[in-house]
This record gives C-alpha cells, sequence and structure tokens, in this order.
C-alpha cells in the first residue's frame, strides 16, 4: 500500500507536470460543487479541458484527501491518447472514491439516480471507457480496465422467456475484488462478481459469479472461461516493483 505522502506527492507531481493541461475554472467549481468547503480547497479532483460535466452529483472521498488525487482526463498516455477524446461525467447518483483515482480520456461515465459507485484505491479507468452504473457496481482496490472496456450493472431492457413467461431482472450489482486487471475490449455485464487478483484477457465478455472459482484467475473468450489458476497482473501503480520483474527478466534473459 502506498502510504500518505507518498500519495501527496504523486499528486503535486500530477499538477506540476500537467499544469497547462488542467482546466483550472471548471477543476475549482467541480471541487466546491461536490465537496464540503475545507476539502474542495484542496483540490483533490482534477478535470482537464477535455471533461464535459453533465451533474456532478454526491460525492464522498474516504481516503485522507490529498491536492490532484483523482485525475479526470487529465492524466494520459502520450502520444497515443489526446485530449480530442472527450470524458462526458454524468452523476446523478452516488459515487465514492477510495483513493487515487484515474479516469483517462473519452471515458463516458454514468451513474443513474439512486445508484450507486464505489472505487476502491487507485482505480483506473482506460481511454474510451464505458461505465453505467444503474443500481449498484463495487470495484476492490487496485482495480483497472484497459482501453474501450465496457463496464454495466443493467441491460437497459427486459429479457422475457415467451415459453414460460419469465421476465429476467435487467439490473444486477456487479462486485470486483482487489488487484484486477481487465483487458482492452472487454465487457463486464449486470450480476458480474470476480475474485481478487482476477486477470481478464483482451475483448472477453464477462458476466456471472466466478467467485466459487478462487482467487487469482485468469479468464479467456466470449463468453468468459477460466483457463487458469494462479496469476496475478503487474500495475503502473507501482512502478518500483515493475522496474525489479523487467531487470530480472533481462538477466534471464
Amino acid at each position: 500500500m502506498l502510504n500518505l505522502d507518498k500519495e501527496r506527492r504523486q499528486g503535486l507531481g500530477t499538477i506540476k507536470y500537467r499544469f497547462f493541461q488542467i482546466n483550472w475554472i471548471k477543476t475549482f467549481w467541480f471541487n466546491l460543487k461536490a465537496l464540503p468547503l475545507r476539502y474542495a480547497l484542496r483540490l483533490p479532483i482534477l478535470l482537464s479541458w477535455n471533461v464535459k460535466v453533465r451533474s456532478v452529483g454526491r460525492i464522498t472521498i474516504c481516503n485522507p484527501i490529498t491536492p490532484g488525487m483523482i485525475s479526470i482526463g487529465v492524466i494520459k498516455i502520450d502520444p497515443w491518447e489526446t485530449n480530442a477524446d472527450q470524458i462526458i461525467f454524468t452523476n446523478e447518483g452516488h459515487i465514492t472514491f477510495g483513493g487515487r483515482t484515474k479516469i483517462h480520456p473519452g471515458v463516458r461515465l454514468t451513474v443513474q439516480p439512486q445508484a450507486e459507485l464505489i472505487l476502491g484505491e487507485r482505480a483506473l479507468f482506460g481511454c474510451k471507457c464505458r461505465v453505467v452504473c444503474a443500481r449498484s457496481i463495487t470495484l476492490g482496490h487496485d482495480v483497472r480496465f484497459s482501453w474501450e472496456c465496457q463496464l454495466f450493472d443493467t441491460d437497459f431492457h427486459f429479457l422475457t422467456n415467451l415459453n414460460t413467461g419469465r421476465v429476467h431482472p435487467r439490473q444486477l450489482p456487479v462486485r470486483i475484488g482487489d488487484n484486477v486487471f481487465i483487458g482492452n475490449r472487454c465487457t463486464l455485464g449486470k450480476g458480474t462478481i470476480l475474485p481478487s487478483g482476477s486477470v481478464v484477457s483482451c475483448c472477453s465478455k464477462i458476466s456471472g459469479n466466478f467467485s466459487t472459482e478462487g482467487e487469482n484467475l485468469l479468464l479467456v473468450g466470449n463468453p468468459v472461461q477460466v483457463v487458469g489458476k494462479g496469476y496475478s497482473m503487474g500495475s503502473g501503480w507501482y512502478p518500483e516493483a515493475e522496474a525489479e520483474l523487467a531487470r530480472q527478466m533481462e538477466q534471464t534473459s
């Protein structure tokens, strides 16, 4: 776990390095709208020029508040991500931030009325992800979505079995454990439950409860299947650990 001093340094580092990419007027407005004054003045939430805010809604930050801990469009991967990819932020429900969060350009995030989106520490949504929370989505710590993923807890419409007359629910809560990596262009549907340590391969379609399979699963396919156990994906939140693994790989090659 990152300590508070390191969290603060990283947030201030983002402000310093990305100073001219931050829309300061919208950042001040958003923080004042979302948070009590004593917290808003610390500017924990940074917004870039590419952010369109349709509704701020109710926002809670659980961890100690530090400047720049939540980036909405400010942090991006140059040169593959640009401010041409607009973020649309719509919160008519309740979003809880558990700590540092990165929302990359092009994300469309919608929390509908009465719905709750809970993000653990070090949540990350890659470029052009789509998130629709109609009821309840809960992410653990260190959950990362790569580019162009879709996360829904709703089918938007009811599905009826014409043979039996059964009407399937259109909304079911989504629960994702700690240290989960979702590869690019994956879709997570309503009722998805993923255990901690899961790694989902790109272009997979995930729905259903995988908690009975244990932890550290490797999932692949459409529909997704468990193809291995005992895996863990590295994280850009921990560059020192990634550098050490790279060093070890070079020594053994």
